[in-house]
């Protein structure tokens, strides 16, 4: 039995070993599953929508790829543990996960019908990768449109023709079929030990494997952006291939009013790593930029409530976000939906540059400082 971390503790799941031979996607019991995924993903606001080849069939045709076994979509890696703790809610309504790769892909079956979900890591500011041969620039994910496909609304490209003529030619308004399942059984056989290889290598040896790999689709990449004219960062790096074997994850913020919600970010961003280091934002400084902001306790009052919190390995004292970023050695910023002002797009934007993932948490729902300090003047009038 196979398991993924999530918040709410370890899913476990029947790992399979997919090849599809010739089958054949069924049309209608596909919508209904996209429909019920895309009501889950919409739910938690996150970036969603065709990738790939299902792309140039929602486009092109409106439709389905009359070939394609599976409908493809992508999500960021930032989104991805919201992505799974919705798995959960998911699993209610008849899907299953059946397989997960650590390079960022999910597999989910409804009805004998599969959804592949592509985790897009940022090598820089402008690209991502999803952990096998794609890379896309980022523009393509955060300029989109609403597309109404059959009553689905999904995130497609502004400029859609622009990056389907850059990924696939000019040609990809001809149908043609580019993926094929072998119905072979011996070479069925040798997919299979393959995967269970790949399934079982150790962390050091898998990424290794892949980073040689994936090294030259981005050279292949690299070729078509120079052929369109399009600069890459000099300093681009896998670094998601790369990971440390200790990990350490930042997250910051005021921390006021400690409360549930505060201790459900840090256990869940602790869950990320193996070291958490908790900033908490200086109260003069706070101040001296916000003379109306009503904060309640001291800058050591707060860090000393917020170390005594057992997920929490370190707590210092920060003035900027997007100066503490470049101040302290981590891997992965954690930051709540909220936490978007410049100064965290600015800090966001030295994480990418530095190969640090960033990763966004959703909030706890019903509790919040604001929400807290109203209920206290509620209170204090009543009484």
């Amino acid at each position: 039995m196979a398991h993924i971390k999530t918040s709410k503790g370890f899913l476990e799941y029947t790992s399979h070993h997919l090849n599809f031979g010739n089958k054949v996607m069924d049309k209608e019991i596909m919508l209904d599953n996209l429909k019920i995924l895309s009501i889950y993903l919409d739910k938690i606001d996150i970036n969603w929508g065709p990738a790939f080849g299902t792309l140039i069939g929602v486009v092109r045709n409106d439709d389905f790829q009359s070939w394609k076994p599976a409908f493809d979509i992508y999500i960021l890696k930032e989104d991805e543990e919201r992505f799974k703790d919705i798995l959960w809610l998911l699993l209610e309504t008849g899907f299953e996960l059946v397989r997960h790769e650590r390079r960022g892909l999910y597999y989910l079956k409804r009805d004998d019908e599969y959804i592949k979900v592509f985790v897009l890591h940022k090598i820089s500011s402008d690209v991502r990768h999803t952990g096998g041969s794609d890379f896309i620039h980022e523009k393509y994910l955060q300029n989109t449109v609403k597309w109404n496909f059959k009553g689905v609304l999904l995130n497609v490209p502004e400029n859609v023709d622009e990056y389907l003529s850059f990924q696939y030619g000019n040609d990809w308004t001809i149908p043609r079929q580019t993926v094929f399942y072998s119905t072979n059984s011996i070479v069925r056989l040798w997919s299979d030990m393959k995967t269970w290889v790949y399934d079982h290598l150790p962390d050091n040896l898998y990424y290794s494997w892949l980073l040689l790999h994936r090294q030259k689709d981005f050279r292949r990449f690299k070729k078509r952006c120079e052929i369109a004219g399009i600069p890459l960062p000099e300093n681009v790096q896998l670094a998601n291939m790369k990971p440390r074997k200790y990990k350490k994850i930042l997250t910051v913020g005021v921390y006021d009013l400690l409360h549930k919600g505060h201790v459900e970010l840090f256990r869940r961003a602790k869950g990320l790593g193996d070291y958490l280091i908790v900033a908490a934002q200086d109260g003069d400084f706070i101040l001296k930029y916000k003379p109306e902001a009503k904060v309640l306790n001291s800058t050591e009052d707060r860090k000393y409530m917020i170390k005594s919190i057992r997920y929490v390995d370190e707590v210092i004292t920060y003035t900027d976000v997007d100066a503490i970023v470049q101040e302290i050695d981590f891997d992965v910023f954690v930051t709540g939906p909220d936490q978007c002002h410049e100064g965290f797009q600015r800090a966001v934007k030295i994480c990418e540059e530095r190969g640090c993932e960033h990763i966004v948490l959703g909030r706890t729902d019903g509790v919040s400082s604001s929400e807290l300090k109203a209920k206290i003047v509620a209170k204090t009038k009543m009484n």
